[in-house]
């Protein structure tokens, strides 16, 4: 990156105020040599008064006070340029949600991934078990019939030998959320993937240029600012439970779709309406906690090889998983990418049990 006028200290301090100057994003300085922020004043910190950043005084000046850790970003030249000189800290962060971003933070901590490194999607099976989160968001994005693209958004080669990649994002829609397995090895609903963290709302990473006692940061991408986030990730985020914005509320039940089999389909169709009355029911009755997504996915996927074999109408799928899962309260977002996804990796259909 061009070295910006007025300079300060250290690589990763030149780094933020470049990116504070060129794309107006939001820095602030860490503590050296880690990936925590900064201490505030007393009235801030964990035995202050309890008040929010929001309600913070300190803040409200914007003389550079670091309280509130992430929420004292600024991208005032001024305030980076005294905390660059003050500080002397060779590592530095970027607000997320206040820049207008969001990242996708992939992981290489090793271990034994899940059996499913997915949350909602199953795993492939001609594709080998992930090393880290890096496989695992690249298998996600092959899934949606692309890539993972590591030049065309600024992506960052973290110190752990994972990747940070930000995208352009609406401000306060997204939420964050770990790739880290639950006790019972499963992986939380709200997530990603094995090993991939999102970073949105209140989140941070560290910028290139720092260096923690862990190694350094350093950007690999020609890109220098954040591409859009593109429409497929937009979609696996609203399907994953990561969109603050999605209605929660459970609706009221309604009558349920008629389902019939196609007309001439025979044994096969009535099979297929069967297997639909079946998941329907089962999907229905589910409650948080239980799985609805993976089912919902499994389902429409099953369900979709009988739509090509002709044996059901896949209006007719749609619309009863559809109503099935606004039954057990899923969000919207997340009932339409399920069953999507569930259209796009269709399973041959064969005349043994229900969906």
């Amino acid at each position: 990156m061009p070295t910006p006028t007025p300079a300060v200290p250290g690589a990763a301090a030149t780094v933020a105020l470049w990116m504070a100057t060129h794309h107006g994003w939001h820095v602030l300085p860490l503590n050296p040599g880690t990936k925590t922020p900064l201490g505030g004043c007393r009235p801030c910190g964990k035995n202050g008064d309890g008040h929010t950043a929001a309600d913070c005084a300190c803040l409200a000046r914007g003389d550079g006070a670091l309280c509130h850790g992430v929420w004292a970003a600024t991208n005032d030249p001024d305030v980076i340029t005294r905390w660059g000189r003050r500080w002397q800290s060779g590592v530095w962060a970027l607000n997320l949600d206040r820049s207008g971003l969001i990242a996708v933070d992939m992981d290489n901590h090793g271990g034994t991934p899940p059996t499913q490194p997915l949350t909602v999607l199953d795993w492939p099976e001609a594709t080998p078990p992930p090393a880290d989160g890096i496989d695992v968001y690249a298998t996600l994005a092959a899934l949606h019939g692309t890539g993972l693209d590591t030049d065309h958004t600024l992506t960052t080669h973290t110190a752990g030998d994972g990747l940070h990649q930000l995208y352009r994002a609406v401000p306060g829609r997204w939420k964050g959320s770990r790739g880290k397995p639950r006790d019972d090895g499963t992986l939380p609903k709200l997530c990603l993937g094995w090993q991939v963290d999102v970073k949105a709302y209140g989140g941070y990473v560290v910028i290139p240029g720092s260096v923690t006692t862990a190694g350094r940061y350093e950007r690999i991408s020609t890109a220098l600012d954040a591409a859009p986030m593109p429409a497929w990730l937009c979609e696996v985020l609203a399907g994953t439970g990561h969109d603050r914005q999605a209605d929660l509320v459970r609706p009221a039940p309604g009558p349920r779709p008629l389902i019939r089999p196609v007309p001439g389909s025979g044994r096969e169709g009535r099979y297929a309406a069967g297997a639909l009355r079946s998941a329907c029911d089962e999907l229905a009755d589910m409650a948080a906690g239980d799985g609805r997504n993976r089912k919902l996915f499994r389902s429409a996927s099953r369900l979709a090889g009988m739509t090509e074999a002709g044996w059901i109408d896949r209006a007719q799928v749609e619309n009863g998983l559809s109503a099935a899962a606004h039954a057990c309260a899923l969000p919207a977002g997340e009932i339409r990418y399920a069953i999507a996804s569930g259209f796009r990796h269709p399973r041959l259909p064969h005349l043994r049990s229900a969906a």
